[in-house]
């Protein structure tokens, strides 16, 4: 993501595997290589704000990166399975913090309705 937020996909595209997956959790599974590039202009990635990297974690063929987004405040873990120099799989889990403070909001209220 780092490569496509600085216009360089095709650093990114010379380390997909033709026949790689991309599972969003909660969406479909995007499969081949094609298939990653127009989603990833669908989903306006090419202009994605780079995370900030709090962790990655390697071991084996794993490699998990968990981030935060620089202006959404969103938390990304990916976890890239990568064999034979090529990212063959890619599960990405996206948590929106924005319905995270309004259940806070919520929590408060009653909170405070209690007291």
């Amino acid at each position: 993501m780092d490569a496509i937020s600085r216009e360089n996909g095709n650093f990114y595209l010379d380390h997909l595997a033709e026949d790689r997956k991309w599972n969003i959790v909660g969406m479909p599974v995007i499969e081949g290589k094609k298939e990653v590039l127009e989603s990833i202009k669908e989903l306006h990635l090419e202009n994605f704000n780079l995370s900030k990297i709090k962790n990655i974690v390697a071991e084996g063929e794993f490699v998990v990166v968990e981030s935060i987004g620089k202006t959404t405040g969103n938390y990304f873990c990916d976890i890239y399975q990568i064999k034979y120099d090529k990212i063959q799989e890619l599960t990405s889990y996206i948590v929106d913090t924005s319905s995270i403070e309004s259940a806070g909001d919520i929590k408060r209220e009653i909170f405070y309705k209690q007291v």
